[in-house]
């Protein structure tokens, strides 16, 4: 059995056509399948929209509601735990992944991949501002991750059954997905994919809004301790650059005075402490997550 979970969040307009392109990809496999549509404490009548839809022979519809809004990957990792598929794809509800794609993630898997990932080509219909920010975001986390994380990846993936058992192991409060599931290992693929442009609703995640910086720096600091040497990396610097100029000023300039070049001094020093503050204070708050013992998520019932 293929199990395929969605995330989604006020998607009532995007859900009927979906599951009809979803039902005619998936009844070209041999296997049956089952869609999770895990809810993400919805406001509008997107769970009516699922259930109103007939069921087909070889299908198994479920809703997943949450107590409240957690997240899209807090919501993926909620639909993991009830996912009994063989193998289980993740996927959005607006369709710019397209369902298609899903013929050459099974055949990767069914060939012995573990994880197939999608890369995407080419993002159409987004806005040039996102393609960008998009571009150098991942570069840079591909860049400094201390693993191999495809660039260009989203959290359209496939995994294994035992990727899956794995993943259900994992208690972070925050979970990258994008990270975890290519630090698991085992055999992992990819195909090509073009991003398609929405076509009906609106993105509930803004280009520079707190859920798209929530996953960027989920990204830096879960997988990475590049920010920390970045600190001592200033601070030698820092001590340098003001040494040097304090020797210029000393020997150029002996009428300044005294005071500007410590005040100058003392000046980039406490912006040196205030970065290294901060930085430190991110790791330090993901542990403090990570230690008060919270579940990630709550889900609040099951409509089978």
């Amino acid at each position: 059995m293929i199990s395929i979970v969605f995330s989604f969040y006020n998607e009532q307009e995007a859900i009927p056509a979906l599951i009809q392109n979803i039902r005619s990809v998936m009844l070209k496999e041999p296997e049956s399948y089952q869609l999770i549509f895990v809810n993400d404490d919805s406001t509008d009548n997107s769970v009516q929209a699922i259930l109103q839809q007939a069921k087909m022979p070889k299908e198994e519809i479920m809703v997943v509601n949450m107590s409240r809004r957690f997240g899209v990957e807090e919501s993926f990792m909620a639909g993991l735990e009830v996912a009994g598929g063989d193998a289980v794809i993740l996927m959005y509800t607006d369709m710019q992944d397209p369902p298609e794609t899903i013929h050459e993630m099974l055949a990767k898997w069914r060939q012995g991949a573990d994880v197939v990932h999608t890369i995407r080509r080419r993002r159409m219909g987004e806005h040039p501002a996102k393609i960008v920010a998009a571009h150098f975001g991942y570069k840079w986390i591909t860049k400094i991750s201390d693993i191999k994380i495809p660039r260009d990846a989203g959290d359209f993936k496939l995994l294994s059954r035992r990727v899956v058992d794995y993943m259900r192991k994992f208690n972070e409060t925050e979970p990258y997905l994008r990270g975890l599931i290519p630090w698991i290992g085992f055999k992992q693929d990819s195909v090509l994919y073009d991003l398609q442009p929405r076509k009906v609703g609106k993105s509930k995640v803004s280009l520079f809004g707190k859920k798209t910086l929530k996953v960027f720096l989920s990204g830096v600091f879960s997988f990475s301790d590049f920010p920390v040497h970045c600190i001592l990396f200033l601070a030698v610097a820092g001590f340098l650059a003001t040494f040097t100029a304090g020797l210029f000023v000393l020997f150029t300039n002996p009428w300044l005075h005294p005071f500007a070049g410590v005040f100058v001094f003392l000046l980039f020093l406490w912006s040196i402490v205030m970065l290294a503050l901060g930085i430190v204070g991110v790791y330090v708050v993901n542990i403090y997550r990570n230690t008060t013992g919270r579940p990630r998520y709550i889900i609040k019932d099951i409509i089978r």
